[in-house]
């Protein structure tokens, strides 16, 4: 029984690395997107001082949801994925704050996909199994996705 359990486990681990290195192809827009430039003249950005405080905010922001994508569930547990979130979330409230209710689309996109991976983490951790890890897993995706996109619209106005 114990053994057909860990393999069992195994291959929901397995799985769900699997499927988080699948969302490493929209973490790479991450990257790219912020080597994308549009001249300054063209928009529309906020103070100097407080257009620093939001680029700042968003690379910070961009370093968490990468570190999202590079966490191995295998051999750092579901633990490491709920440091990453609270680190998200960090970053997400300072960032709201720099950007003064700027980006709200973008931001509350990032929330919503937060609040979905909170609590396919929850579920992952009172039962571990396929199921839970492949949600967990998708979730962590749309966190991914919903991150680069407010990344790369803050990245716009820098």
């Amino acid at each position: 029984m114990i053994v057909r359990w860990c393999s069992g486990l195994t291959a929901a681990c397995a799985l769900s690395a699997g499927l988080l290195a699948g969302c490493s192809s929209s973490t790479s827009t991450i990257t790219s997107s912020s080597n994308t430039s549009t001249p300054k003249s063209t928009m529309s950005t906020p103070a100097n001082a407080s257009t620093s405080a939001v680029c700042k905010s968003a690379a910070d922001l961009k370093a968490s949801v990468t570190g999202l994508k590079d966490i191995n569930v295998t051999a750092n547990g579901t633990s490491a994925i709920s440091s990453q979130v609270t680190k998200i979330k960090q970053d997400l409230n300072t960032l709201t704050t720099d950007a003064k209710g700027e980006f709200s689309a973008q931001t509350t996109d990032l929330s919503s996909a937060l609040s979905k991976l909170t609590s396919s983490l929850d579920a992952a951790k009172a039962s571990l199994n396929a199921g839970t890890l492949s949600a967990l897993a998708s979730a962590a995706g749309s966190v991914v996705t919903a991150g680069t996109n407010l990344v790369t619209a803050v990245t716009n106005t820098c």
